[in-house]
C-alpha cells in the first residue's frame, strides 16, 4: 500500500482503528466524545483520521498530568507516590499494633479511666477512713497519716507495661478496622 504526501489526512474506520489499537468499538466512540480520536469531517460512514488519533491516544496514556472534575490539575506520579506512602505508614502502623508498640486512642483511654476512677474512689475513701484515727492526733501525726494513706494510694497505681493495654477488648469506630 502506497501513502501520499499527506499522511496526517490518512482515515480508518473506527472498527479498524479499535481493532488496532486492541480496543472496543464502544470505547472508540468514547475517545471520539473526549476528542481523543478525531473524526473525518468528510467521510460520511464515520471515518476518523488514523494518525492524529493514534498519536493523540498515545498522549493521552502517557501523559503524567490529569484534570479532575472540578478542573484542578494533578500530577498522577506524585499522587501514586502519596498513596503508596500512605499505605506504607498504614502497614507499619498495623505492624507496629500486632507486635504490641503500638495502642488503640480507645483502648488507652479506656485503662487511663479506669485505673484513675480507681484512684479517685480510693481516695474520696480516705476521709471516712481516716476520720476515727484523726481525732485523736495532733498536725504532725495528722500530716503524716495522711500522706501514708495518699502514698499507699499511689503506689497502688499499675506501672506502665504493655500488657496493660493489651487485654482491653475495644469495639473498632469508623474507619478504625483498617487497622485491625
Amino acid at each position: 500500500m502506497f501513502i501520499g504526501r499527506d499522511i496526517d489526512k490518512l482515515t480508518c474506520t473506527q472498527k479498524a482503528l479499535a481493532e488496532a489499537l486492541n480496543l472496543s468499538t464502544v470505547r472508540i466512540y468514547q475517545l471520539i466524545k473526549e476528542g481523543i480520536v478525531v473524526r473525518d469531517p468528510n467521510d460520511k460512514k464515520g471515518g476518523v483520521f488514523l494518525v492524529e488519533s493514534c498519536r493523540n491516544y498515545w498522549r493521552m496514556k502517557n501523559r503524567k498530568n490529569a484534570i479532575t472534575d472540578d478542573g484542578v490539575l494533578i500530577d498522577i506520579e506524585k499522587e501514586r507516590a502519596l498513596h503508596e506512602a500512605a499505605d506504607r505508614k498504614l502497614a507499619e502502623l498495623k505492624l507496629a499494633k500486632l507486635e504490641g508498640r503500638v495502642f488503640d486512642a480507645t483502648t488507652v483511654e479506656l485503662k487511663q479511666v479506669e485505673v484513675l476512677s480507681n484512684l479517685r474512689t480510693r481516695l474520696l475513701g480516705l476521709p471516712a477512713k481516716l476520720a476515727p484515727e484523726i481525732e485523736m492526733l495532733d498536725e504532725a501525726g495528722i500530716e503524716k497519716l495522711l500522706t501514708r494513706e495518699i502514698e499507699e494510694a499511689l503506689d497502688e497505681l499499675p506501672e506502665y507495661s504493655p500488657e496493660l493495654y493489651l487485654d482491653e477488648e475495644v469495639i473498632p469506630q469508623h474507619g478504625d478496622d483498617e487497622l485491625e
